[in-house]
């Protein structure tokens, strides 16, 4: 380089920028689709905090101590990467949210039968009626038949 004119240096210099660039926004995609890989597996472990209610804090936990790192990487880097905590999803809390789901569910349910039982007692009431309905005329054709041979005898 020490042979070499400035024309030359201004274009190795440029060269230089651009190949920093290129590694700088490669870094930037890695990094991000790692946070982004980290940030779902918390959110998995914090879905399936009632199975492992030990092992899913602990991984939300790890997820945020290693975003914190490579978020200090990427600024050491230059590069603007904010990214807030994950709070791990407190075993109580899930438990407290599929009571309540449960109960909303049983609650709809219960509705559910209520308008069923009412709908199938109206059609059996509403059955009953034209059978006794029916019943009533059959008696009645008997009747008035019996009396008309009563009467032609």
């Amino acid at each position: 380089m020490l042979d070499a004119s400035p024309d030359e240096s201004d274009g190795h210099r440029l060269g230089l920028q651009a190949a920093r660039q290129n590694r700088l926004d490669l870094i930037t995609k890695c990094t991000a689709r790692l946070m982004a890989r980290m940030d779902a597996a918390a959110d998995i472990a914090n879905a399936k905090v009632l199975l492992h209610p030990t092992k899913a804090p602990s991984l939300v936990q790890s997820s945020n101590h290693v975003s914190g790192a490579i978020v200090e990487f990427q600024g050491r880097l230059g590069i603007e990467q904010n990214r807030d905590d994950l709070d791990p999803r407190r075993w109580t809390q899930a438990v407290t949210e599929v009571r309540d789901k449960a109960l909303e569910s049983g609650a709809e349910k219960v509705d559910a039968a209520k308008r069923l039982s009412t709908e199938t007692f109206d059609r059996a009431r509403s059955t009953t009626g034209k059978l006794s309905e029916r019943i009533a005329d059959r008696a009645r054709r008997l009747r008035s038949n019996d009396d008309s041979q009563d009467e032609s005898s």
